[in-house]
Parts: structure tokens; C-alpha cells; sequence
């Protein structure tokens, strides 16, 4: 009987498998030199038609800017512009009337437009992200509640209309198209997927009443500059603070 029950502890004790785990990392870089590989002619020759015809495309000139826009907090003319056309083209979209748009300060990945010719190119590179616009119905103490939020990251993209002082962390004085917040009233705000889904810090908006305009935001961008162009127009920033430090 000890036999048959020292057989069945060894048995036992050889079925359990060793699991590793990682003791240590050295990570190392390599420094790969441009010049240490030349050029494959073959692969070049069958991407040339295709990077011809993406230039072609990427470098459509969709409008032009007159001087440059740069961004910064708590407000700027690249934030005041891009949140300006955000608001202007989501109205386009939806019946009722939208009070104000926003768009967080990290979506905006170029510092500065320069002046001159904007191209499809520069549109991607200042908006890479595959958002969509969304119109939140918020109530005033939740748009209390977002404006502490923008404040306590200094200032975010904010469009006309809106006016709020930043002090310690929060958002005072707060005017939406020249009167004060109302804790009860609905707002319609325009506002990316990204950040009604709760990006940023914003998880209390998750549960707000939306519209989907099922479009991109960078689709909007290039549909306001195309419409510039055709009408022989160029970019204009408001530059008046709307968030002021």
C-alpha cells in the first residue's frame, strides 16, 4: 500500500508544470542608418504609381490661411478656430440648435498652422484620429461639471459664445452666448466620441442623452475649408480669450 500511494505522489508531482515568469529586461536600441540600406529598386518601382497617385490626393490645397494660428492655453487661435468650425459644421448637421462645441486640447496634434496653402495633408497631421462628432444634451450643473474638468487641465478648444475664468482648478463666471450658466437648463453641446465615451477624465458624460452625426471630425475640417475655397474665402481666427487665466 506505501508503494502504490509513493507511486501516485510521484506521478502527481512530476504532472505539475513550471511556470516562468520574467525575471529581467535589458532593453537595447539600434540606430539603423538610412545609408546602410540602399534603396530596393524593384519594391521602389512597384510603390511609385502608388505614392504618385497618394500625393496626389494628400496634397489637394483645400484652402489657405492668411497667418498663422497657434496652439495654446488657455485659449489660442488654432483651439478658437478648429472649435469654431466644429460648431459651425455640426449645426449644419442636426435640426436644433447647438449652444457651443469642444474638442479636447490632445486631438489637435500640430502646434502651430502656418501660413499659406492647407492641404489635405496638413488636415490629417492636425487631426489623425478617426473621431466622430456627437451633440451631448447636458444639463447646466453637468456642464459645470465639464467646464472643472477643462479648467483643471488649464484650457481646452472651447467655441464662440462661450466665456468662463479659471480659478484654482475650476471654471468661474461661466457665460454661454452672453448669459449665465443655469443649473437647470439643456445645453446641446458638440463634442468628439472620444471624450462623450469618457476619454480624458470625462467617464459623467458616458451616460448623457446623444446624437451621433455620424461623421468625422477631420471630415469637417475638410468640408469648412473646401467651402472656403469655393467661396473665395480664406481662414479667419476669432481671436478673442474665451477661457481667460
Amino acid at each position: 500500500m506505501k508503494k502504490y500511494w509513493f507511486v501516485i505522489l510521484i506521478a502527481f508531482l512530476f504532472s505539475c508544470g513550471k511556470v516562468y515568469h520574467v525575471a529581467e529586461v535589458k532593453p537595447r536600441s539600434y540606430r539603423i542608418e538610412k545609408a546602410s540600406y540602399p534603396v530596393d529598386t524593384k519594391v521602389a518601382a512597384k510603390i511609385e504609381p502608388y505614392k504618385l497617385r497618394l500625393d496626389g490626393i494628400m496634397n489637394e490645397v483645400l484652402s489657405y490661411n492668411d497667418e498663422e494660428l497657434t496652439k495654446g492655453k488657455p485659449s489660442s487661435s488654432l483651439t478658437n478656430w478648429f472649435a469654431d468650425v466644429l460648431l459651425t459644421e455640426t449645426q449644419k448637421l442636426v435640426q436644433d440648435s447647438v449652444d457651443f462645441a469642444i474638442q479636447n486640447y490632445g486631438g489637435i496634434r500640430i502646434s502651430s498652422l502656418p501660413p499659406g496653402e492647407v492641404t489635405l495633408m496638413k488636415v490629417y497631421e492636425m487631426m489623425p484620429f478617426d473621431n466622430t462628432m456627437y451633440v451631448l444634451e447636458l444639463k447646466g450643473e453637468t456642464v459645470q461639471q465639464l467646464f472643472d474638468k477643462i479648467a483643471e487641465s488649464e484650457g481646452w478648444p472651447i467655441s464662440r459664445n462661450v466665456y468662463f475664468e479659471l480659478a484654482f482648478g475650476k471654471a468661474k463666471n461661466i457665460k454661454i452666448k452672453g448669459q449665465p450658466l443655469s443649473l437647470d437648463k439643456i445645453y446641446r453641446v458638440a463634442i468628439p466620441d472620444y471624450v462623450a465615451n469618457g476619454g480624458d477624465n470625462m467617464s459623467f458624460l458616458r451616460d448623457c442623452k446623444v446624437h451621433d452625426t455620424h461623421t468625422l471630425v477631420r471630415d469637417m475640417l475638410v468640408t469648412h475649408l473646401r467651402d472656403l475655397k469655393a467661396k473665395g474665402l480664406h481662414i479667419i481666427a476669432d481671436k478673442t480669450p474665451r477661457i481667460i487665466n
